[in-house]
């Protein structure tokens, strides 16, 4: 697998503000610029602060739309607004990463995929990408994980 390095690793305990919504895919990629800049003017709204990294949350299997959760990591718990602030529970989780542009993530998916099967994992109910990278990196340098939480 080309630098996929598919693994199992414990998510250690984490605060996350984010907007869910369901985007059709067509416009996806469009939809996380917006959306990081209102998580981020929200949290310091209410006295947190973006700690990184920024993330997107799926639930389920994507198809024409699909329904996701856009933001950040932040420093504490925060009342902010309609956003979706979780304390995520440390969870073992199922990784891959991806290096190289956002529109070839499809390709290491298909990587990724068969090696879970063949883990006979159960997994979670969601998934999520954490965007290591800033962005302004070369997309060609650009870190993506691809986390699957254990159920």
């Amino acid at each position: 697998m080309s630098g996929l390095n598919p693994h199992l690793e414990t998510i250690e305990p984490w605060v996350s503000a984010g907007i869910r919504r369901l985007v059709p895919m067509s416009t996806l990629q469009g939809a996380f610029p917006a959306a990081f800049e209102e998580v981020v003017t929200k949290v310091t709204e209410a006295g947190g602060k973006a700690v990184g990294p920024a993330y997107a949350r799926y639930f389920g299997m994507p198809a024409d739309a699909v329904d996701v959760e856009i933001g950040f990591g932040i420093d504490r718990p925060v009342a902010a607004g309609d956003l979706e602030v979780t304390e995520n529970p440390a969870v073992e989780a199922a990784i891959g990463t991806h290096v190289g542009p956002y529109e070839l993530l499809e390709k290491s998916y298909a990587e990724m995929m068969p090696w879970l099967a063949q883990q006979h994992l159960k997994l979670a109910d969601s998934m999520l990408e954490f965007y290591d990278s800033p962005p302004d990196v070369d997309p060609a340098q650009t870190v993506t994980r691809m986390v699957f939480p254990l159920a």
